[in-house]
Formats: structure tokens, C-alpha cells, sequence
């Protein structure tokens, strides 16, 4: 091996909102660009019901975790949520036979907050975390209050945005997407919970061929992942009114997300929290406008409104609808791909190892 990346984490995948934040997206990325990269996966330990059983499989884990290191592996990536568990685990054997570790939270905001009210967390952190080489966030306020907590390590905390696009293969071909003139297609995508506000989207819609007489449809694409009955009963109803004036789709869990926001005029994300907004980023990727609450506020081309504001709302469908037929094309910056970001990253740690030498790291680390 030669300066291998090891990726850890949950290689599961969850459709509450997209594809955007996977692992799985990183590693195939990694392969794409020519780096040697081993894939760890220990989403197992939490689908066996059995004590003994996954207590086998962490030490399974371990041992390859150690087996990899040995054999040359460098930098060990735990690509993990807010309850970073296996990296409690490994991180010391990993550090103390001579590797880099880098530990991502998956926090936008709330990480510091929530370490308030779950202290043994902060103590473990305490512990564990200067042994890192790496701390990575997608927010830079979580970021600035995770410095401010320990900043011992304050110089090692980075901001790299959640979005890791999926490989080439995974994308559209935007060439071959044409939309027919004369309608206006519109997307948005929730769960059947209050809490991305899809009835906003409905609503919106509704509004712009009322006082546009262009036919409408939206296409709702919904996880069941979170499920409220009453919300979802309400929901329908505002659903059925609508449908007298437009035609709407409901796709539930759908596994062709970029496919369908590619074949939309536009994306419309009312939430009422998203940081980020990453099925905003998704939408961008495969050259859909794509409209969002100002929380969403991190991709650079998104159009902006406050939640409630219809006016601002219906402004932007306009917008949209009038640049229709214009070439589909990537909207999105490359900054705002969180793979350069990691990328970045591995390639300073790679230089920062003992004989290093900075040209052929970072080759290894993409062509």
C-alpha cells in the first residue's frame, strides 16, 4: 500500500432528505480519482440483536482496523454521527501505532449544545479528541463553539460542507434532459413529519398556475423514515384540494432522486431548519434552480425566501419558468463539494507525515 486512506462509518443509506451526506458517495469519489482507499463498514453491530454478536463483530472491526495499519495505511477517516462510538474504540490503538485520524460529526448546529446535556460525551471528548489529527464540521458556528470548548485542539477543528457529490457515473446526463415548454415543473422533497413544511411547496404551486394559467404539476417526493398520521392526513387533504388545479405526484423513498430533480424546471425546499440544505446542493448538481427558506443558506446560487413569504416565493417561479430552456448545466460551485474539502485535507496530513514527501502524497491521494 501506498499511503492509504481508511473510511469508517455506517455505510448505510437513509432517503429522509437525499443522498448528499453518504459515506458511500466519499468513497466512491476517493476510487474515482485514482487513490487507494479501503472501505470499513460496521453498520452490522446495529442490525444484531445478540450482545455476544456484535460484541464479535467490534472486534472484528478492530482487527481489520489494525491488520490495515500495519500493512501501511496512513489515515483512518471516521465518517460518523454525533455518538462518534467507534471511534472511542479504535482511535487510541490507531494513534498509538502510528496513524493519522480524522473524525467528521455530521452536526450542522446543535452539537455543542447537545454535549451540554450528555456530559459523559464531553468527558469522553476530553479524552479522546486530542488524539486527532483531524475534527471536521459542516458548520462553522458548530465549528467556533467546538474550538471555544477544547481548545487544545482548536487549530485541528476544520469546516468542510456536508454535499459530497456522487461519482460521474451517478449523474444525469443533463445533455439529454429536455422539458417541454409551455408547462412548469416543479419537485420538493419531506417526510411525512412536520418539518421541511412540503404543504409550502403545494401551496406555492397552486398560486403560480392560478395567477400564470401555465399548467402545473409537482412532483412531492416524501421518506417514510418519520412518519406523523396526523400530519400526514393533513397534508393529503391540502394534497386533494390542490389537485384541482394541478397535477401532483407523491413518491415515497424514491432511490432516483438526482434523476427526478434533473427532469423538474425547479426545486422548491421549504424547511424550517436545514443549515445547509442538501437536496438544495442536489438539486444544483444535476442544473435545476432550486429555491429554499433562507436557513438553507450555504450554495451560492440557491434562491432565497423567508418562510411564509409567497410573494418572494411566487418571484423566484417566475424566474425559474422564464429561464426555461436555457442549457442544463452544474450550479453548483466546487467549493461547495465537500470532496475537494476532504481531499484538502488528506493530502496536508499525508505531507505532515515523518518522510513524507508532498508530490507523491498527493498523488496518492487524487490523479
Amino acid at each position: 500500500m501506498n499511503n492509504p486512506i481508511v473510511l469508517i462509518s455506517i455505510f448505510r443509506e437513509s432517503l429522509i432528505g437525499g443522498v448528499a451526506v453518504h459515506s458511500s458517495n466519499l468513497y466512491d469519489r476517493l476510487v474515482e480519482n485514482g487513490c487507494q482507499v479501503e472501505r470499513v463498514d460496521f453498520a452490522f453491530v446495529f442490525r444484531r440483536p445478540l450482545i455476544l454478536r456484535r460484541f464479535w463483530i467490534v472486534l472484528k472491526v478492530g482487527f481489520r482496523l489494525l491488520r490495515l495499519r500495519f500493512q501501511g495505511a496512513k489515515i483512518f477517516h471516521f465518517h460518523a454521527s454525533n455518538r462518534a462510538l467507534m471511534y472511542y474504540l479504535f482511535a487510541p490503538m490507531l494513534v498509538l501505532t502510528g496513524g493519522q485520524v480524522m473524525l467528521s460529526l455530521h452536526s450542522g448546529v446543535g452539537y455543542d449544545k447537545w454535549l451540554n446535556s450528555n456530559n459523559l460525551y464531553h468527558r469522553l471528548n476530553k479524552v479522546f479528541m486530542p488524539l486527532l489529527s483531524r475534527l471536521v464540521f459542516m458548520n462553522p458556528e458548530e465549528s467556533n463553539r467546538i474550538k471555544n470548548r477544547y481548545p487544545a485542539i482548536a487549530e485541528r477543528i476544520v469546516t468542510v460542507n456536508p454535499f459530497i457529490a456522487p461519482s460521474k457515473t451517478a449523474i444525469p446526463d443533463l445533455g439529454a434532459i429536455v422539458l417541454p415548454a409551455g408547462e412548469m415543473k416543479i419537485a420538493t422533497i419531506g417526510v411525512w413529519e412536520q418539518r421541511y413544511n412540503v404543504e409550502e411547496a403545494v401551496l406555492a404551486a397552486v398560486r403560480f398556475q392560478r395567477e400564470t394559467k401555465v399548467p402545473t404539476s409537482i412532483t412531492v417526493l416524501q421518506s417514510t423514515i418519520r412518519l406523523s398520521p396526523k400530519y400526514k392526513e393533513r397534508v393529503m387533504a391540502q394534497i386533494a384540494e390542490a389537485r384541482k388545479s394541478i397535477e401532483v405526484i407523491i413518491l415515497e423513498d424514491s432511490n432516483t432522486i438526482l434523476q427526478v430533480l434533473a427532469e423538474h424546471d425547479v426545486f422548491i425546499r421549504p424547511s424550517f431548519l436545514d443549515s445547509y440544505g442538501l437536496c438544495v446542493a442536489e438539486s444544483l448538481l444535476v442544473g435545476t434552480p432550486a429555491i429554499a427558506t433562507d436557513v438553507c443558506r450555504r450554495c451560492s446560487q440557491a434562491m432565497l425566501y423567508r418562510q411564509g413569504d409567497f410573494d418572494t416565493l411566487q418571484e423566484h417561479l417566475l424566474k425559474a419558468y422564464a429561464g426555461k430552456g436555457k442549457e442544463r448545466k452544474n450550479l453548483l460551485s466546487p467549493t461547495e463539494d465537500s470532496f475537494h474539502g476532504y481531499e484538502r485535507e488528506y493530502k496536508e496530513l499525508l505531507t505532515e507525515l515523518p518522510n513524507a514527501t508532498a508530490g507523491s502524497s498527493v498523488r496518492s491521494v487524487g490523479k
